[in-house]
């Protein structure tokens, strides 16, 4: 919700407007409002609306230096003068220091409303642009762009060297939360459903979304981090936000915002010793971890990363060889929630996995195909590389082997699967950001990679630097 500051020295006006629309219906709510420019200057400043309606004529300090005042400064609010005065010298000195918009009393319903609407389109495009900034601010972490930083935060009324800190929350789900009474924060978008929103830590901002209608939009899983004063922190608090958003995987328990993994002890000693199992190659005690995990995992002792890490250590003990297992590592925690429902799902698949290598004692036997099969799944995956596809999708859509299909790739082209698709859709990230003006995450997005900071790193492993920096040089 944008907020809306309501300024006029008779308090039958404030009312007025404040019936005059349904804000919710158009995305705003009144966050306060005064009865002189005086009181209004101290309320603004520390409320921080993205529209202010003020009248022209009050005493003392008029609506238009009230305005000019604001404009000093650096406030970004959209101002809309009211007045009585159906004068065009009013109107056009109102736009001269700035207004957004000029209307009469009485108010007319239909041309507020017609205000509301153009106010959140500037809205939002200002939004999305401060939110780019800062994700590239926030993967360059250099002096300069954590300068930028600060100067995007305090933008979005984010004072992060304040008594109060702030907080980074990660959605994860279907839509971007619906935000309610909220001072200071701004929503990044960081993959496919996955939001993150940077927070001015306070008590009014303790509560700022509705639980139930969150679960019914289809949002699965909400985390916060704990509190952090420095910008070079907001990284690694985003991490921390996405790794307790994804209690509803490990724990089973949906929607649920907690920041208690950051307090809690992390039972490391059962993926140490699940480690050192594999290494042994003792069958009777790896069960035995994957079991005691579970327990774990349930009780919110082991989180979102230790689930990775299990995976690919008995991936890593299953397969044969290192190009098997290049294919199949799970890189992200989206490409896990992707493949099973819970953690849950995911020790059951494992310990079948372990039954199944048993069984066959690690003989693989590949399917023998002709190079036509290979150039048919060669024009597959070039037309299909931004989508989500894998070699399990490949073997079952084409009825050949998982294992042959990784040999062929290196065979054919000397390299695997997994650096081709790498390689296709970094290349066609570059010519998006050279030829588009799209923001970084929504590229990421377009070239196949649903987490914004997975992209990031796979694109300074193969390029050299970040996106942003690629994009700049050009």
């Amino acid at each position: 919700m944008y907020k809306v500051f309501l300024v006029d020295d008779e308090e039958l006006v404030i009312k007025s407007l404040k019936a005059s629309v349904n804000w919710n219906e158009y995305g705003f709510e009144v966050a306060g409002y005064a009865l002189s420019s005086a009181e209004a200057f101290e309320a603004i400043s520390s409320i921080k609306p993205d529209i202010v309606f003020t009248d022209i004529r009050m005493p003392g300090m008029s609506g238009l230096e009230l305005i000019k005042n604001l404009k000093d400064t650096f406030s970004r609010a959209l101002f809309i003068v009211v007045s009585g005065y159906a004068e065009f010298a009013f109107a056009q000195k109102a736009i001269n220091y700035g207004a957004f918009g000029y209307c009469l009393k009485p108010f007319d319903d239909a041309e507020i409303i017609g205000y509301l609407k153009k106010a959140k389109v500037i809205l939002e495009d200002r939004e999305t642009s401060i939110a780019t900034d800062i994700l590239d601010f926030i993967e360059e972490n250099n002096e300069q762009a954590r300068e930028g930083l600060r100067k995007a935060l305090i933008l979005s009324g984010i004072d992060m060297e304040s008594a109060n800190g702030m907080k980074a929350v990660v959605s994860i789900g279907k839509d971007k939360l619906k935000l309610y009474g909220l001072r200071g924060c701004i929503a990044l978008r960081i993959g496919f459903g996955k939001y993150a929103y940077l927070v001015q830590n306070s008590p009014e901002n303790s509560l700022f979304f509705n639980t139930r209608e969150a679960e019914a939009n289809g949002t699965k899983g909400i985390g916060t981090s704990s509190v952090i004063y420095k910008v070079d922190q907001i990284k690694e608090a985003i991490h921390a936000a996405e790794i307790n958003a994804y209690c509803y995987f490990t724990t089973g328990k949906e929607c649920r915002l907690s920041d208690e993994a950051a307090d809690l002890p992390e039972k490391d000693y059962s993926i140490k010793k699940l480690v050192e199992a594999t290494r042994n190659s003792d069958m009777v005690v790896i069960y035995d971890s994957l079991d005691e995990m579970g327990a774990l995992f349930a009780n919110g002792q082991l989180h979102m990363k230790h689930a990775l890490i299990a995976y690919n250590q008995i991936l890593s003990f299953a397969h044969n060889s290192e190009e098997e297992l290049y294919e199949d590592y799970i890189y992200s925690y989206d490409q896990l929630t992707s493949l099973f429902s819970t953690v849950q799902d995911m020790l059951l698949f494992l310990k079948g996995l372990l039954t199944e290598k048993l069984k066959t004692k690690n003989e693989w036997k590949p399917l023998h195909v002709r190079n036509r099969t290979f150039n048919a799944i060669y024009k597959y995956v070039n037309e299909n590389y931004c989508n989500d596809i894998s070699i399990p999708d490949i073997s079952k859509r084409f009825n050949v082997n998982a294992n042959y299909i990784s040999q062929l790739f290196k065979k054919e082209l000397g390299t695997t699967f997994t650096e081709y698709m790498a390689k296709l859709r970094i290349d066609y990230a570059c010519q998006l950001l050279t030829t588009t003006d799209l923001p970084m995450n929504e590229i990421a997005e377009k070239a196949g990679y649903n987490d914004y900071f997975y992209f990031s790193r796979i694109f300074k492993r193969m390029m050299g630097n970040t996106p942003s920096s690629y994009r700049a040089g050009r």
